[in-house]
């Protein structure tokens, strides 16, 4: 069993930037093509836009790729990817990822965090177990489809 009391849940910077991408090619059957966009996500990094879990040893074992819509008829936060090692998986840090983007999302001033997941993939059931609600299942490339999700951040956390 992994122990996950030492994971640190901080904002990445660009020294995580060859991590996130190591860990997002050995994921890349969930995550699609993350990897080829490299100068994307040492922009988000940039940006502020990427949290980290790293081991108490430095090992980087999980981000989340999110950005906030700051547009009045919108007023939410997207979640691009939330990526986990898969020896980490199901010891609480994905869900640890997902409440401080909540947290960043609340000090914004979002009143939601919207999300959207292959429905083929097991993520769509921790995003029902962490409180998220399926708004719709709409259509995705060649024959796929994306469940939608939200979190409304009023009642949560």
């Amino acid at each position: 069993m992994i122990e996950t009391t030492g994971v640190t849940i901080r904002e990445a910077s660009q020294e995580d930037a060859s991590a996130t991408g190591a860990l997002s090619e050995a994921s890349q059957d969930e995550l699609g093509s993350i990897g080829k966009h490299r100068y994307w996500l040492t922009q988000q990094i940039d940006r502020g836009d990427v949290l980290v879990a790293e081991t108490s040893e430095g090992e980087l074992v999980g981000f989340v790729v999110f950005n906030h819509n700051p547009l009045e008829e919108h007023e939410h936060t997207t979640v691009y990817y939330l990526c986990i090692h898969s020896a980490y998986r199901r010891h609480g840090i994905g869900k640890r990822l997902m409440e401080a983007v909540a947290v960043d999302a609340r000090l914004f001033g979002n009143r939601r965090i919207k999300l959207k997941c292959p429905t083929q993939l097991s993520a769509n059931h921790f995003y029902q177990r962490i409180g998220y609600t399926l708004e719709r299942s709409q259509a995705a490339q060649e024959d796929s489809r994306l469940n939608v999700w939200t979190l409304s951040l009023r009642n949560n956390l």
